[in-house]
């Protein structure tokens, strides 16, 4: 199978090995020639610079035919409040439709619940008057209303190089007792391999460890590991949701390896 990853960044760059390893041609775009010259020399690409500003080339409608679209562009939240989100991944949409490409796994983010309380599923009713639920639930439906695409709703990414020790180490921890809703990168990686071998799209999956662990439990055992300043817990507790991410398990018999974040960093 032909597989793109858009987006080739800390993810991204974990996945070429065991995509190729699975049998697939895996090819990559760059948002410039520069960043293309970085990948793999075993990884061929394109450039692709998101949102396009004209008509796609004939080389990337070839490129893009038949392919199964691994779209990992970030919304940019934090630093640009998704400033130019929306438009790139409309051109992406459009990309992939005219160049006919076979299907789409969008890694979105489970920030698309914000707003809400208590357990939260796929079936959950978002609250549409967050601003950023409402960027990334339009992200997600951009993709969606263009081609068979499989949404990855992804729990706070942790792995090689991001270890969540790091993230509040000796700062104020907001609602201490509320879940930690985060997921590794080889449970990602396992989760797209699985949805690639059984073709599953359309559809809408959670990943995040399934198993509970409160806020200020795991990053107190989080900072510990790594011997620095446990987190200092806040005195009032803030919108609390836990991520119910056991879906994809059920349809998919997809199986965790890390089933509570603890055990990927202690």
């Amino acid at each position: 199978m032909k597989v793109i990853l858009v987006g080739v960044g800390w993810l991204g760059q974990q996945l070429l090995d065991p995509l190729k390893s699975d049998g697939h041609r895996v090819l990559a775009t760059r948002q410039s020639a520069e960043g293309l010259a970085s990948l793999p020399p075993d990884v061929q690409g394109g450039v692709l610079r998101l949102p396009q500003e004209q008509a796609s080339t004939a080389a990337l409608n070839a490129m893009f035919k038949g392919a199964v679209v691994i779209c990992s562009v970030p919304p940019g939240w934090r630093k640009l409040q998704g400033q130019g989100y929306l438009a790139s991944l409309t051109s992406l949409a459009e990309l992939m439709d005219t160049a006919g490409s076979l299907a789409c796994i969008h890694l979105s983010s489970t920030g698309v619940y914000q707003g809400l309380d208590g357990e939260v599923t796929e079936k959950s009713s978002l609250q549409l008057s967050d601003a950023k639920a409402d960027l990334l639930f339009q992200g997600e439906q951009r993709l969606r209303q263009s081609i068979s695409c499989c949404t990855l709703r992804l729990g706070g990414l942790i792995g090689p190089d991001r270890h969540p020790g790091k993230f509040l180490a000796g700062r104020l921890l907001s609602d201490p007792a509320g879940a930690v809703n985060m997921v590794h990168s080889t449970d990602v990686i396992a989760a797209i391999r699985l949805i690639l071998q059984q073709q599953s799209w359309p559809a809408v999956f959670n990943l995040c460890c399934p198993e509970h662990v409160s806020r200020q439990h795991f990053y107190q055992q989080a900072a510990a590991a790594l011997a620095l300043a446990a987190p200092i817990p806040a005195e009032n507790s803030q919108t609390s949701r836990r991520v119910i991410a056991t879906s994809i398990c059920q349809q998919l018999g997809f199986s965790y390896h890390y089933a509570s974040a603890l055990e990927a960093v202690t």
